[in-house]
């Protein structure tokens, strides 16, 4: 085999360019997809507001327990939408809990009334807590709170 420069400065140079075109292609490809990954909208200024407002309470004894009827109204006032997707009550000042899976929907500056909710509890005097986790529309984590202090047939919201 016989050396011969002008081949081997040809043969190098279509090595340049096809390394640089397969460069080219490879960066079109990456390119493209992030163009395909959702786009995150700036929000900024904008946070979900969320409250939970207890209401028309109506009492009753049923099994034994001081009963208290109530409406939950969720009202969202940030200009961005949540989803609630936990909750948990606790009575007895705290010592029994019962928590669940939930999926309530509150929409940017709406709320989300749901009425005929209930907590019981066997004490004369309590202080029972209702709170909700879940997501903004933007990823953030929502903890809403509210204690309810009972007194005999009366129920009162902090």
């Amino acid at each position: 085999m016989t050396f011969n420069p002008t081949f081997n400065l040809a043969f190098t140079s279509a090595i340049k360019v096809a390394l640089t075109v397969v460069g080219a292609i490879a960066v079109l490809f990456l390119t493209a997809c992030e163009e395909d990954q959702p786009v995150q909208k700036p929000t900024a200024g904008i946070r979900a507001e969320l409250a939970l407002k207890l209401s028309d309470f109506r009492f009753v004894v049923e099994r034994e327990r001081n009963t208290y009827y109530h409406k939950r109204t969720y009202v969202e006032s940030g200009g961005m939408g949540a989803t609630l997707t936990r909750g948990k009550v606790c009575v007895e000042n705290g010592k029994i809990c019962v928590e669940s899976g939930v999926q309530y929907r509150v929409e940017p500056g709406k709320a989300l009334t749901q009425p005929n909710h209930k907590v019981a509890t066997t004490l004369q005097e309590d202080s029972i807590t209702v709170e909700y986790w879940g997501t903004a529309d933007n990823g953030e984590p929502i903890h809403i709170r509210r204690i309810i202090k009972t007194s005999g047939n009366v129920a009162t919201v902090e």
